[in-house]
């Protein structure tokens, strides 16, 4: 039943369920982290080989413990915790992040006393060098005080590391980025989970920068802080595309609209219909020349300063488009100070620094991110296509080692290589066949007479291999078949080919081509050479002719053509006028003639309604017109 369950889930999983600010309880208690080593081979790893305190490269089967969705526990360091502001508090904790950092190296997990004990040895240690380079010993009280005071408040970053090497050395573990296991090893830009409502071959993944740095360690947590908020209105993030003079930016509520009723647009989806955006501005400023590229900025500092109208005004609009967009980040300054995450797209470092420059926003805070794909030009309606492929969970393929990888890649190798040895083994003939067809093709005459001198060949080469060429046996043949007229043209009267030579169904090169053009280049040369030179008979190649009779056979043929053509077009023409006066008179019909019709004066107009009377009058007009064109044609 459980399987059923599943299967029917997996059928029933669709984007709308995948929004990683609105995932159900259900789906979020299934995802399981994925961790990988170096060659991208899928390890799990349990919490009793961190117990041990040895991590075994070879056979490593490690799987942390899960926690529920809304339990306020670290599963890294094992601590529970009464409110979730303690539960944050304690992930931004040096402790933590120590715990963490031997997770992933298969240490074991310290206690707050075993932390606080190695913490002040590493930093006695310190002191203790620090002393021993003092020359004097009262420099050397007041420098130990000094340091004394200060080490509270020094990162325990810089003591971390040595503790990690000291007790990987103890252990007899050699680190290795190879043995380095961890869910970021994903070689792409997502972080992966396992799901029981997935196909086996199917993962679900995260980008990696949608996850501040205090939750990569464990981006399950994070997954669960973003659907336990109480007030998800409150949770915003800022995006901001620039490029080519064009700017884009929104503030965006991780609370999707509601849509349900809404109707389907050309260039928009229901999901992007969905983003909830608390602002939004976009302009355009004309900094780019077109089809040009790059800003002026960027010519000038790699062409010098252009001294022109459109250069002057581009700078002038470069400059402008800074002032706007700080402009537009001072007024947004209430909601920067509160977003997750702060996503900027710029081509290049001098657009990237109108954000950092004289702004609200550091270069250095760790919001800041770019976006991990490709986006096009900065529109609101891309903003919102971006933040639909940043928010959702996607249905990705199983990622596969890369020693899989390796192995296809060294039997495409492989398989190149053999054809590379299949060409290398052919015969002299073959090899002289490709580059005679190759000069050929490419209409090289030049060239193709001085191959045949330099290889001491013969005009009427056989080419190789007799499977390939049955039907075109000779250079003769091939440009016949192919239509090459001034080939045909060279290979007759310079190289001199016998025409004669047939192929295996009987056929002289002349008989392959149906081309005007090719027979007449056959004739010109039978002219050239002379009735001497072979048994033109034997070859089929018709009567002898020149240039200008060639020239005039073709003349005659085109203004046949052109006389046909217009004939054609006249044709056309009356058959076209023929239909339009037969539609003409089935719209009209028969009609009748306007006899015994009383005049004006005899007939009462009042009588009549509008239409009538201006019918009646229509009728006097026709008739007059043809009394008219009756006397011109009596006259």
């Amino acid at each position: 039943m459980s399987s059923q369950k599943a299967n029917k889930m997996t059928r029933a999983l669709k984007k709308n369920d995948l929004y990683i600010f609105d995932l159900s309880e259900q789906l979020l208690n299934s995802l399981n982290l994925m961790s990988f080593d170096s060659t991208l081979r899928e390890i799990e790893v349990d919490n009793s080989s961190h117990n041990d305190g040895i991590k075994k490269t070879e056979d490593v089967q490690v799987s942390r413990k899960k926690s529920t969705s809304n339990s306020m526990r670290c599963s890294v360091c094992q601590m529970d915790f009464h409110t979730r502001d303690e539960q944050k508090a304690h992930y931004q904790t040096d402790y933590h992040l120590m715990n963490v950092k031997r997770n992933l190296r298969g240490l074991g997990i310290l206690s707050v006393e075993e932390f606080d004990e190695l913490i002040s040895k590493q930093r006695d240690i310190k002191s203790e060098d620090e002393n021993s380079d003092s020359e004097q010993i009262s420099s050397d009280h007041e420098e130990s005080e000094e340091a004394s005071d200060r080490d509270p408040d020094l990162p325990v970053n810089s003591y971390m590391e040595s503790i990690i090497e000291n007790d990987l050395q103890r252990l007899g573990i050699q680190e290795d980025e190879s043995n380095f296991v961890s869910h970021i090893n994903t070689q792409s830009p997502y972080i992966y989970f396992k799901s029981k409502f997935l196909q086996k071959d199917e993962v679900l993944g995260i980008y990696k920068s949608v996850v501040s740095k205090r939750f990569l360690s464990k981006p399950h947590e994070a997954l669960t802080f973003w659907n336990s908020q109480e007030n998800p209105m409150m949770a915003i993030s800022a995006l901001f595309m620039v490029g080519g003079g064009h700017f884009a930016g929104a503030i965006v509520s991780h609370q999707r609209l509601n849509i349900k009723g809404n109707a389907h647009k050309k260039d928009e989806t229901l999901f992007e219909q969905a983003v909830n955006f608390l602002e939004h501005k976009t302009f355009h400023r004309y900094t780019t020349r077109r089809k040009q590229g790059g800003s002026q900025s960027a010519m000038d500092n790699a062409k010098g300063k252009a001294n022109s109208a459109g250069s002057a005004l581009r700078r002038y609009n470069e400059s402008a488009l800074k002032t706007d967009i700080q402009g537009v980040l001072r007024d947004w300054e209430p909601y920067l100070s509160k977003c997750d995450n702060i996503f900027i797209r710029a081509r290049n470092v001098s657009d990237r620094k109108i954000f950092t420059d004289n702004t609200i926003l550091n270069k250095d805070d760790e919001r800041i991110k770019s976006f991990p794909f490709t986006t096009s030009r900065p529109t609101v309606l891309e903003l919102k296509r971006a933040w639909c492929e940043l928010s959702y969970l996607k249905i990705l393929p199983r990622p596969e080692p890369v020693a899989i990888k390796e192995t296809v890649q060294k039997l495409e190798l492989s398989n190149k290589k053999e054809g590379l040895e299949e060409k290398q083994e052919l015969s002299p003939e073959e090899i002289q066949t490709e580059e005679l067809i190759s000069l050929v093709k490419k209409g090289r005459a030049p060239l193709l007479i001085s191959f045949i001198k330099k290889n001491k060949l013969d005009g009427n080469f056989r080419l190789k291999p007799d499977s390939k060429y049955s039907v075109t046996p000779t250079m003769l043949h091939y440009a016949s078949q192919q239509g090459m007229r001034q080939m045909v043209l060279i290979l007759l009267s310079n190289i001199k080919c016998d025409p004669t030579i047939k192929n295996r169904l009987g056929r002289t090169a002349w008989d392959l081509t149906r081309n005007d053009d090719v027979k007449h280049a056959f004739q010109i040369a039978r002219h050239n050479l002379g009735e001497s030179f072979t048994d033109w008979d034997e070859s089929h190649i018709g009567q002898p002719l020149n240039r200008e009779q060639v020239d005039e056979i073709n003349e005659k043929k085109k203004a046949t053509e052109n006389e046909r053509t217009e004939k054609l077009i006249k044709m056309e023409l009356e058959a076209a006028k023929e239909r339009q006066r037969s539609i003409k008179d089935a719209e009209r019909g028969p009609g009748k003639k306007l006899t015994n019709i009383p005049s004006v004066q005899q007939q009462n107009l009042n009588s009549l309604t509008d239409e009538q009377r201006r019918r009646l009058m229509r009728e006097q007009r026709a008739r007059a017109a043809e009394k008219r064109m009756n006397k011109s044609t009596e006259k």
